[in-house]
């Protein structure tokens, strides 16, 4: 009989920092990265041209735009998370942060497909009045989001439901560190960081 026993290494802590446009998902996911100084991946750089070109003319993306778009996001997670799950499973570096809106339910179950041997999902929605958001959208350079588009996310998001999702449920009011590390904490009190 052999000594040498080989063991599954646990799955990789994935949080999907979710939302509309506005609600802070880049900062937040930045600040988290400094935090753990782990992979992070920014969703909004996996969209194909024609998605980027299409909101940056102030059309909504649809079915057809998105699915795919989140398959590519699915599909980077899991290679991400294999490539992840050797490392020491104590190391904060074993984490994934991805930004992606997430706004449907349909849209977070396709992302939930990645293996669960390979990664443990969390979703983080950040959630801010459509009066915050639409503030910080007007008050923001340099990205494709129109401010119009709002409505638009709004009227597509379906929020999470805590006692049906693994979502933690996160207040936009607080500055982006706060926020990071409020996330973080709950993240340890809930055991999904050890």
């Amino acid at each position: 009989m052999s000594s040498m026993q080989t063991s599954t290494p646990p799955p990789v802590p994935v949080f999907i920092l979710m939302g509309t446009a506005g609600c802070g998902k880049t900062s937040v996911a930045e600040e988290m990265q400094k935090l753990l100084q782990c992979e992070y991946i920014e969703g909004d750089q996996l969209h194909p041209k024609a998605n980027v070109d299409k909101m940056s003319r102030g059309e909504p993306l649809n079915d057809d735009d998105r699915y795919p778009w989140l398959q590519v996001i699915a599909n980077v997670l899991e290679e991400k998370a294999k490539a992840l799950q050797g490392q020491d499973v104590s190391s904060t570096k074993r984490v994934i942060i991805l930004t992606c809106s997430s706004l449907r339910k349909a849209y977070r179950d396709l992302l939930r497909k990645v293996p669960q041997a390979n990664a443990t999902i969390t979703f983080v929605y950040l959630k801010g009045s459509p009066e915050l958001l639409l503030e910080r959208i007007t008050g923001r350079k340099g990205h494709f989001m129109a401010a119009k588009m709002l409505e638009s996310q709004l009227d597509t998001l379906e929020e999470p439901d805590p006692s049906q999702e693994n979502v933690i449920v996160a207040d936009i009011r607080k500055d982006p560190p706060t926020l990071a590390r409020w996330i973080v904490d709950e993240a340890h009190s809930r055991t999904i960081l050890s």
